[in-house]
Parts: structure tokens; C-alpha cells; sequence
């Protein structure tokens, strides 16, 4: 039986991507992998966290675009993008890839779409803007949208990260998948010391490292 995994805010931590992968056996002839975004930045390695995922979705996985994937591609365009992403982590970034990051990969990270929709659920990397239909949503709310989206939506199940969850709670000790109205967040905080999670979408399993 095919297996719905999905994972978010990797944030250059590509080693822990491909331990969580291990411990949850994936297979990508059998699973199919959701990365909802935020390949890059604060962690311990983006460039090759980045080489990576695109690995993952060559042999079938789908990645979304995040609000920090975002920045990159905006920032050598945009010298106040630039400015506000350096400080969000893309110094990091820089320094991990040694100079600018290749255009083969600014054009990869241009193509990535910004949300899945099932069924009987949506995977997007912030969340949706209540109330609207899911092919009239804002772009920049798809990427950056937080309280309005945990607090006010209600409708088809939503898979997102962008928020860790502690945040959402307000209980800093909070490191697990949370579960809301109609809403499943899956960043644990990764990026802020906390673990990185996988979930089965459909089972509820997860597995950390």
C-alpha cells in the first residue's frame, strides 16, 4: 500500500533528512514524499540539503516552494530581499554554496509549485487565508500567512509547516505534530533545536531525528 509522507522546514538539515528517511523506510517506488518547503538556511548544510531534495523529487518525491526558498530566488533581484533574507539564515546559505547559488538551482526552486491538493487534503508550506477558494489564494499568503490561517481556517484538511509548532501552541517545549481544526502542522523546529518530523499523512505515524 502506497504511504503519503510529508516533511517541512528541512532548513539545511539534509543529514537528518536522510536518517528520518531511513527510520520510516521509505521507498520511493512505493511511498510518495511531500517536502513542503524551506530547503535552506540556519542549518548545518544547504547546499547539500538542496542537491538532496532535488534528488528526492528526480525519483518521484513532490516539492513545494517555501517562504525562505522564496527569498533566494527574490534576492539577487531585490537588494532589500536580499537584506532581510541574509538575516533569516541565506548567509548561511552563501556560505555553505561558497559564493551565489547556481542558477540550475534558482530555476529548479522557481518551478517547485506551491501547494498539493488531494482528495481529502491540501499540502501547502504556511497555510490558506480562510474563506478563500484555493485557486483564488494570494501567493505571498500560500508562503508567509501564521495566525489568521491556524486561528480562522476551516475546511479540507490542511498539511503545512512554515510555523513550528511550539510557536503555534505557545509552549516552547512543544516539538511534536500538531493537530488543529482541519489543520496538521509538521514543523517541530528543526531550524530552532528542535527535531526534524516525518509524517504519515494518513496513519498518523511519525518518526523523528
Amino acid at each position: 500500500m502506497t504511504r503519503r509522507l510529508a516533511i517541512s522546514d528541512i532548513h539545511g538539515e539534509g543529514k537528518r533528512l536522510g536518517k528520518v528517511l531511513r527510520l520510516a523506510n521509505y521507498d520511493p517506488n512505493q511511498d510518495k514524499l511531500h517536502l513542503l518547503g524551506d530547503y535552506m538556511d540556519r542549518g548545518a548544510d544547504s547546499r547539500d540539503t538542496i542537491y538532496a531534495v532535488m534528488d528526492l523529487v528526480y525519483f518521484g518525491a513532490i516539492a513545494l516552494r517555501g517562504n525562505h526558498d522564496e527569498m533566494a530566488i527574490r534576492a539577487p533581484d531585490d537588494p532589500l530581499v536580499m537584506k532581510n533574507w541574509l538575516k533569516l539564515g541565506g548567509d548561511k546559505t552563501l556560505k555553505d554554496f561558497r559564493g551565489p547559488i547556481p542558477a540550475n538551482v534558482l530555476n529548479w526552486l522557481i518551478r517547485l509549485p506551491l501547494y498539493t491538493e488531494y482528495d481529502d487534503c491540501i499540502l501547502v508550506h504556511a497555510g490558506l487565508k480562510p474563506d478563500v477558494p484555493l485557486d483564488k489564494q494570494d501567493h505571498g499568503e500560500l508562503l508567509w500567512i501564521r495566525k489568521e490561517f491556524h486561528e480562522g481556517y476551516r475546511g479540507k484538511r490542511v498539511i503545512f509547516g512554515h510555523s513550528p509548532t511550539s510557536w503555534i501552541t505557545g509552549d516552547s517545549n512543544f516539538r511534536e505534530v500538531w493537530h488543529g481544526p482541519d489543520k496538521t502542522g509538521i514543523d517541530t523546529g528543526a531550524a530552532y533545536g528542535g527535531p526534524l518530523t516525518l509524517l504519515d499523512i494518513d496513519s498518523g505515524e511519525t518518526w523523528t531525528a
